[in-house]
């Protein structure tokens, strides 16, 4: 009868819980060690600075990095911004100006 009990109860308990090793022992212990390993196998001191590539990386190591880090991205972003949108007025509107034919009304 006691072994129908035990069959029982040993299908409540998991496996680990039940074992006699971890009874005695503190229950994050384990874990604790584990987060502790894991913390002491990490690099120390500064990270090493990124070695970029490139063509982006060049203009970044040029403008962005260390003490000559300047303002003039903001400049190329604005000539940027306006070739673009010059382009764009141009192909959607400003060429079909040519020659003086400013808004005939077969145009329209």
């Amino acid at each position: 009868m006691s072994f129908i009990i035990k069959r029982q109860l040993s299908t409540l308990i998991p496996p680990k819980i039940a074992s006699a090793a971890n009874l005695g022992a503190a229950p994050g212990a384990k874990r604790l060690a584990n987060v502790v390993g894991f913390y002491k196998a990490l690099p120390r001191g500064p990270a090493p600075a990124p070695v970029r590539k490139g063509l982006l990386g060049m203009y970044t190591k040029k403008y962005f990095d260390g003490d000559n880090a300047s303002g003039v991205p903001l400049v190329h972003l604005i000539v940027a911004v306006f070739l673009i949108s010059y382009t764009l007025d141009y192909n959607l509107h400003l060429k079909h100006h040519k020659k003086g034919a400013e808004h005939e009304e077969s145009h329209h």
